[in-house]
Formats: structure tokens, sequence, C-alpha cells
């Protein structure tokens, strides 16, 4: 394997991931064009392509659900045998599509907002350009691709809020969506630059950090 190749796209990775089965009764069907909606007698629910499934699925008939990490969905079965089951290379494929198409995401959002995305680093104070600075020198353009536009939003709400302008950076919020986190990092920023000064603003780890596990997008 390339040490190039994430784990998660190749086969042998989803080999070592344990499958879970577990039987349930169809609750209810609800059709969607190319694809139906299973209703499961637990409560949940899931959407599979017809043709996946081979034939009609019908109300009140038992059937087993395989999945691995609790969500993901590799295969439907009844007491005659499967109805489509995914192999761990396919798994991998799917791993590897979402990468890609994520990858293109991000790169047509970086292109389609790099001038405003700039215009609004210029209009940071020094404490927080220094932060951008920090993230973009241990990233470069992965931080440009992933983190740039998520991080200039944590900035703009921290200096509103260093600022004592909480109803325009509530405003800001609402008008451009962020998140909760984004939310709990800027008031982090506004917090700790108070009581440690401006070297808090490069100090405190990546907005994104809980989810990606680096401090700063490398």
């Amino acid at each position: 394997m390339s040490e190039q190749t994430p784990a998660h796209h190749t086969a042998e990775h989803w080999a070592q991931m344990s499958r879970h089965l577990e039987w349930f009764t169809v609750k209810g069907i609800q059709d969607r064009g190319d694809s139906v909606q299973i209703n499961q007698s637990n409560g949940w629910s899931f959407l599979r392509s017809k043709a996946s499934l081979g034939r009609e699925i019908r109300v009140g008939e038992r059937l087993a659900l395989e999945t691995v990490k609790l969500t993901q969905i590799t295969g439907l079965r009844d007491a005659s045998g499967w109805l489509f089951r995914l192999t761990d290379q396919d798994l991998a494929d799917e791993a590897r599509k979402f990468s890609e198409d994520l990858h293109r995401k991000d790169v047509e959002r970086l292109e389609r907002n790099r001038r405003l995305y700039a215009e609004h680093e210029t209009n940071l104070p020094d404490w927080l350009k220094a932060r951008i600075r920090r993230f973009r020198e241990a990233a470069g353009e992965k931080f440009l691709l992933e983190g740039w536009g998520y991080e200039l939003m944590i900035c703009r709400l921290a200096d509103l809020l260093d600022r004592g302008l909480e109803d325009e950076a509530d405003k800001l919020a609402r008008d451009e969506g962020a998140s909760g986190n984004q939310w709990d990092c800027a008031k982090a920023l506004a917090a700790g630059r108070k009581r440690h000064g401006d070297e808090f603003g490069s100090a405190l780890p990546a907005g994104l950090a809980p989810i990606t596990g680096s401090a700063d997008y490398s």
C-alpha cells in the first residue's frame, strides 16, 4: 500500500472492521422514485435503490441489516440469503469516492470564495491574523481548502466579541450560519486574549481539531 493512500481507501482496512447483523420487521415502505425508504420496527429507517434490492420489499417481512461502525450499511438479507452485500473493496471504493467528491467541493468552494476570504482576513486585527498565518504556514493549501473559511468565521466572531459587540456577533452568526463549535471557539479566543494577551490567538488549537485530530490542519 502506498504511504499516500489513506487506510480507509483500502480493502485491507475494511476487512479488519467488525460487521454487525441485526434482524428487524419491516414496519413501512415509502417509494422515493428510483429508491425505497424502509422503515424498521425499531424506529430506524434507511434508503436504498430499488436496483440494489433486486425485489419488492413487503411490510411485515423479516429482514436483517448488516452495518459497520453502527451506521454504515453494508448489506441486507432475508431468510433465503443476501439481497445485497458490499465487499471490503466496495467499501474502500465508496470511501475513496466520498473523499474525492469532498475534495472537489472544497476546491470549488475555495475558488468561489478566495477573494472574499482574503478580504475578511485583511480586515482582522493583528492578533487574529497571526492565528490564520500559523495555520497557513503549517498546512499550506490543505488549510486553505479545508479550514480557511471555517477559521475566518471563528476569528470574525472573536474580533466582535473582543470589542464588546455582542449584537453584531449575533447578527453575523445568524446571517452567515455559524455553528455552535465556531461560537465556542470564538468565545474562547476572546476570553483567552483578555487573560493571556495576543499570543493566545495563535496558541488555541484549530476549530476543527476535535474532528480532524490536528491542532493546525497539518
